[in-house]
């Protein structure tokens, strides 16, 4: 009789990166220590802007970045990459999707800085120009990332 015994301790090892791999959480977009200048929260307006108000139309950047096909493949193989890195061992994961999360902040900035359209007459006059989701820059510029606990 011949027996072979397979040694299979790597797979708890594997097992415990893949779950850490699976708890770890980046967050992209507007975070609490952003405001302007009144107090209001940027992560605030940025909702108005994303869902609409009953003063403003919905102008939903957030969702229309990440529903871009370009976006989605980027996202796709980012996630990929973080898990052949998880499975091989090599300590690449996390810095894989921080450069995961820096890429959708930027394509979220894209997307507010050329969103299509324009304000009304009133909202012109009182800007001094027509660009929709900019007024001061200050929710282009506080677009983040972040590991989540």
């Amino acid at each position: 009789m011949i027996t072979t015994t397979l040694n299979l301790r790597g797979f708890d090892n594997l097992a415990r990166r893949l779950k850490a791999l699976a708890a770890t959480k980046v967050k992209v977009g507007f975070f609490e220590e952003d405001s302007y200048d009144d107090g209001t929260p940027v992560a605030q307006v940025a909702a108005w802007n994303e869902y609409g108000t009953s003063f403003h139309p919905e102008r939903p950047f957030m969702r229309e970045t990440l529903e871009d096909r370009k976006t989605r493949r980027a996202l796709l193989k980012g996630m990929m990459a973080a898990a052949k890195a998880t499975i091989h061992n090599t300590g690449n994961a996390r810095r894989i999707l921080a450069t995961l999360g820096m890429l959708i902040a930027q394509e979220i900035k894209v997307t507010i800085a050329n969103y299509p359209g324009s304000n009304s007459a009133r909202t012109i006059a009182a800007k001094g120009f027509d660009r929709p989701l900019y007024d001061t820059g200050k929710m282009l510029e506080s677009v983040k990332f972040k590991f989540a606990a």
